[in-house]
């Protein structure tokens, strides 16, 4: 569907220079927002529609460690928007092979009623027209 290139860095590693748990989820949310930019939904546009998004459940399997400035690649394997958006990433260090997978569960969130909302019917019209929501 989508993916992106990056470099372990310092912020992301732990003692031992491991790339930690919680980096992995923010890439995989990094690669969330360009998923929905490229699909006409940039951050400028979520907020101005008073939109943004709240993290839920997750699930972070690790196969290999990623060490500090090894180069990787982030792949959305497959998201599905509904009320909320679930979605699989997968992490690849050089060699192509998997060292990571998160599946990540987000809601929509109104910032200035600070409430869980469903899915506006503008963003789900759009995702459903589109056929990318598999």
């Amino acid at each position: 569907m989508i993916c992106r290139n990056y470099i372990v860095t310092g912020e992301d590693v732990n003692d031992y220079m491991v790339m930690e748990d919680t980096a992995y989820i923010s890439y995989t949310l990094r690669l969330l927002y360009h998923f929905l930019f490229n699909n006409g939904f940039s951050k400028v546009k979520l907020n101005y529609m008073h939109l943004d998004l709240q993290e839920g459940n997750h699930e972070l399997v690790c196969h290999k460690d990623l060490m500090f400035t090894q180069s990787f690649l982030v792949e959305m394997k497959y998201c599905h928007i509904q009320d909320n958006i679930n979605f699989k990433s997968c992490f690849f260090n050089s060699k192509n092979e998997c060292c990571a997978e998160v599946i990540k569960e987000v809601k929509w969130f109104d910032p200035i009623s600070k409430e869980v909302i469903r899915t506006p019917k503008n963003i789900l019209k759009q995702f459903h027209y589109k056929n990318i929501s598999a």
